[in-house]
């Protein structure tokens, strides 16, 4: 159940905040995250519409403009360990409280192979694996879960699901708002959003394009204990084929990227 494909691809200098579905997804997936929570509710919109950030604090994802900008300028070594300890937590309360939503559907405490891959509908009438809709729906409660635990620990100096254009051509990110997500999308210029990234956590010095650490939840499906996570490849239909998510992640944005995943919790 790494996160859905309506979740996923990479970056282009195209895109803002979708990708290309996977062959049998429904169209309906074609919108990640944070499209979906930016249109439903706008206090999950970043405040600058897709121009690239220079200098200064932003008001960013789930959190004020930072009034002491200078405390943000250094992540020190105690503050990310702290706030690493309660992500990881985040991840173990969301794969727990999701799968308790379903005490009888499948045969274990948790859905085996066979089961993540049989279909049912999500809560708003789609037709989806149970690995698309386990993973939607843990990855909304750990961003929730995120979302107080950054206000509390780094107030004004974090994203969640954040999205970034890459220009492969010339090495430059630049940040994109949810505004100009709408906008396209309302024009009808869906095609223009497509390739880009966005982690789900990205701490920052309160400029989204200044980041200090990259955390990505993940949530496979089956949780043997057995096989070692590792980042997803990028698809043959994906314009960044051939890397992973985290390559990617550290070429665009300059650090190394963390995922962390329930009971494993943040794997080298």
């Amino acid at each position: 159940m790494w996160r859905p494909w309506l979740v996923l691809l990479g970056s282009v200098w195209l895109g803002a905040c979708v990708i290309v579905p996977g062959r049998g997804a429904p169209s309906q997936y074609a919108l990640d995250t944070l499209t979906n929570t930016c249109l439903k509710d706008p206090k999950y919109c970043a405040t600058l519409a897709g121009r690239e950030i220079t200098s200064g604090p932003v008001q960013t994802v789930g959190s004020a403009v930072a009034s002491g900008a200078a405390v943000l300028q250094v992540l020190t070594e105690t503050a990310q360990e702290n706030i690493e300890e309660e992500l990881e937590d985040c991840a173990d309360l969301a794969r727990s409280e999701v799968l308790t939503r379903y005490p009888t559907q499948f045969k274990g405490q948790s859905p085996s192979d066979a089961e993540c891959m049989q279909w049912t509908e999500d809560n708003n009438g789609r037709r989806v694996t149970w690995a698309m809709r386990l993973g939607t729906e843990m990855h909304a409660v750990a961003i929730e879960c995120a979302t107080s635990v950054l206000n509390r620990l780094r107030q004004g100096g974090f994203s969640l699901d954040p999205c970034y254009r890459y220009n492969i051509k010339t090495g430059k990110t630049t940040f994109v708002s949810c505004e100009e997500v709408k906008d396209l999308l309302g024009r009808g210029c869906g095609d223009e959003l497509i390739g880009t990234f966005r982690p789900d956590v990205v701490l920052h010095s309160g400029n989204p394009l200044d980041v200090q650490a990259v955390y990505d939840f993940k949530f496979p499906c089956v949780h043997d204990g057995k096989t070692t996570p590792r980042w997803r490849d990028y698809p043959e239909t994906s314009p960044h084929h051939g890397c992973n998510q985290g390559e990617l992640y550290e070429k665009a944005l300059k650090v190394e990227p963390v995922p962390i995943f329930p009971r494993w919790g943040i794997v080298p």
